[in-house]
């Protein structure tokens, strides 16, 4: 896991380095699609044609892997969260230890894939093989409400979303036929055949709008947007925190690292037409719908659960904005509220290893006394997950309303309410665990974790992710360097499509100044 953290910093670096050399390339005419990958990895073996279609012709597929700034920034985020997990399971999980950790490892290699892929297979077929560990984590690690209900109902979801999300893969493989060209499923070929027929009345905005809504449908269940977000709170309850660390800080941005990387370039159109305004508003009801969900609860697991998934929605509104506030925000803000969320669980994960379940109405106790190291760093992450300017969920939530207020100002009007109760609820977390009413000190029984705060191996990886966290809300540019070429590049495509569709928008034009 150390490696392949490593590994991930030096890809970063590379990437950065060929991001700045050519950023000022970003509006070149002459560069088409809206990828420039600064890293590729195309081997022979992986090069193969599959049989003939009605038209004779043979289906080549040419699996490609690389990275531009925002799969690295993806990669990164994989690093971190997956050797920290590993780092805090080593000692937390008491049971069967290895077998996890392999589990783990098998997780992380998997979503790397993801994150990596540059062709439409590689990408499905890691899309999908990140299920397999994930359910033996949660069925056979899981020490909540019924484990083995909660793997199967993440199961059947995440497989249910699959079906129509192959379907439309499929058919942005064959669109090229329309246009008498070659099948393929190169994300890079298909992002320049999508630029060039934008003006078109042939393109897949009018001739196949039904792809769209089959993509939106698969990644919205992997995002649990509403009303297909029942999985979540579920699987979040009964996995073990560490467990949920992983699947709510990466394995929940698949869905909207699918809708960034595919659905907007490859059918921007379509997007802009079918799918923007009701996703947009999904995405700001949930932002409420989950606050309030979390105001609601007094189970721990459950009010994390809500929360992230409200904090989700403001990466989903950022997306549909479409334009280069939006989207340089929703990549942000899918790198930060994986820091921040995987902190919450592992902090939850030391809580329940010292006094077991935490309900907020239980622990009305004061505990601040007692775990100083871990009411600092609970206040921390809590406070960074509300968006107080100067740490890093500010900058990704102010981006993505910030785009969304160029497209439709009442959700933004909405998202602002779910600010308010995000702040409420975090507070909450913070007066009923530390400053509870009566104050009292609890004295250690027989657990002998249950006097002691935090040691140095569990505030450790807590210390790395907040000095990052209060890094990008200092300097957020320096972070956004490594990935705004490529979303600038992509608005660019996209902003003069969507005010093609919905002209009486105040869109800024694709010549216009940069955020």
């Amino acid at each position: 896991a150390l490696l392949t953290l490593l590994l991930s910093i030096g890809l970063v670096f590379q990437v950065y380095q060929g991001t700045s050399v050519a950023s000022g390339n970003v509006d070149d005419p002459n560069l088409a699609g809206a990828f420039r990958p600064a890293v590729v990895f195309e081997p022979e073996m992986l090069k193969f044609n599959l049989p003939a279609n009605s038209r004779g012709e043979s289906f080549h597929v040419d699996m490609k892997f690389g990275a531009d700034g925002i799969s690295s920034l993806m990669v990164l985020l994989t690093g971190i969260v997956g050797f920290f997990t590993v780092w805090l399971a080593s000692f937390q999980i008491k049971e069967r230890t290895e077998t996890y950790i392999g589990l783990l490892l098998v997780t992380i290699s998997m979503l790397m894939g993801v994150f990596l892929a540059f062709d439409l297979i590689s990408f499905y077929v890691f899309f999908e093989a990140v299920l397999i560990p994930l359910v033996l984590l949660i069925n056979g690690w899981g020490n909540g409400k019924d484990p083995r209900g909660a793997s199967t109902r993440f199961l059947l979801f995440t497989l249910v979303g699959s079906i129509p999300m192959v379907v439309g893969l499929i058919a942005l493989a064959t669109y090229p036929v329309q246009q008498l060209l070659g099948p393929t499923t190169d994300i890079v070929e298909l992002s320049k055949i999508a630029e060039a027929a934008k003006g078109a009345t042939q393109t897949i905005s009018t001739k196949g709008s039904w792809a769209v809504w089959l993509l939106l449908l698969g990644f919205g269940i992997k995002l649990a947007i509403l009303p297909l977000h029942s999985w979540l709170p579920i699987t979040y309850s009964a996995a073990h925190p560490n467990t949920t660390s992983l699947i709510a800080s990466v394995v929940a941005k698949l869905g909207l690292y699918g809708i960034l990387r595919i659905v907007i370039p490859l059918t921007p159109a379509a997007l802009s037409v079918e799918g923007q305004m009701l996703f947009g508003a999904l995405g700001a009801i949930v932002i409420v719908y989950g606050a309030m969900i979390a105001l609601s609860k007094e189970d721990m697991r459950e009010v994390l659960a809500y929360s992230s998934m409200s904090h989700v929605g403001f990466i989903t509104l950022g997306l549909m904005s479409m334009t280069r506030e939006g989207l340089g925000g929703a990549a942000l803000q899918m790198f930060n509220h994986g820091l921040i969320t995987a902190s919450m669980f592992w902090i939850l994960a030391m809580l329940e290893a010292r006094r077991g379940p935490i309900s907020l109405r239980k622990e009305d106790r004061g505990m601040a006394a007692q775990y100083p190291k871990l009411a600092v760093l609970l206040v921390f992450f809590t406070l960074a997950g509300a968006g107080l300017p100067g740490l890093n969920g500010f900058v990704g939530e102010l981006l993505t309303m910030s785009g969304m207020m160029r497209v439709c100002g009442i959700l933004v009007g909405i998202a602002v309410l779910g600010t308010v109760l995000g702040a409420w609820y975090g507070l909450r977390i913070v007066q009923r665990l530390l400053f509870g009413s009566s104050g009292e000190y609890i004295a250690a029984q027989s657990n002998p974790l249950a006097a002691r705060d935090i040691e140095t191996r569990e505030w450790a990886p807590l210390a790395a992710v907040a000095f990052l966290c209060l890094y990008i809300g200092l300097f957020p540019m320096r972070t956004m360097k490594l990935f705004q070429p490529d979303t600038d590049r992509l608005a660019r495509i996209v902003e003069p499509v969507v005010k093609s569709a919905h002209p009486d928008m105040d869109l800024l034009t694709a010549g216009g100044p940069r955020p």
